[in-house]
């Protein structure tokens, strides 16, 4: 009897290894991440939108230890005069966007380029047409600029 009890139990135990959900790779397809719909978001504050509108769009596409987002700018020229938040990782999807340091120290990235903004960085984001990039940033920091 100890013997079936033993193979019933690890017969149970390999079961519910089997039963557990295991996320799913997500693909970040570009031409998909270029054409999906997003999300409209708040503008901008207005002492910060030197130049445009401030409208942008936002959708998350996951959420875990980090968050992945497609945002999206109508052209607009933002003034970054409060450290920025957190470090954000950038993939520029569509158009183009000039970040100047407040040291004056310009850097340019087009359709195709990545790059780091890093937590504290001030100076301008100007997008001279619309834009469009996909974001990964640490949840717990981007989650403590809501508070």
């Amino acid at each position: 009897m100890k013997k079936y009890l033993f193979l019933l139990s690890v017969l149970l135990s390999a079961t519910s290894l089997h039963s557990y959900a295991a996320p799913e790779v997500l693909p970040l397809k570009t031409k998909a991440m270029q054409t999906m719909t997003l999300d409209s978001i708040p503008h901008y504050r207005a002492e910060d939108v030197l130049r445009g509108t401030g409208e942008n769009w936002l959708n998350i596409l996951h959420q875990g230890e980090v968050i992945v987002a497609i945002y999206e700018a109508k052209p607009a020229l933002i003034n970054i005069q409060n450290p920025f938040p957190y470090d954000e990782f950038v993939m520029v999807l569509e158009g183009q966007v000039t970040l100047t340091h407040i040291n004056g120290q310009a850097q340019t990235y087009n359709k195709g380029d990545n790059f780091l903004v890093p937590k504290g960085f001030l100076g301008t984001w100007d997008m001279p047409e619309l834009y469009r990039e996909m974001i990964v940033i640490e949840t717990k920091a981007f989650s403590a600029t809501k508070d």
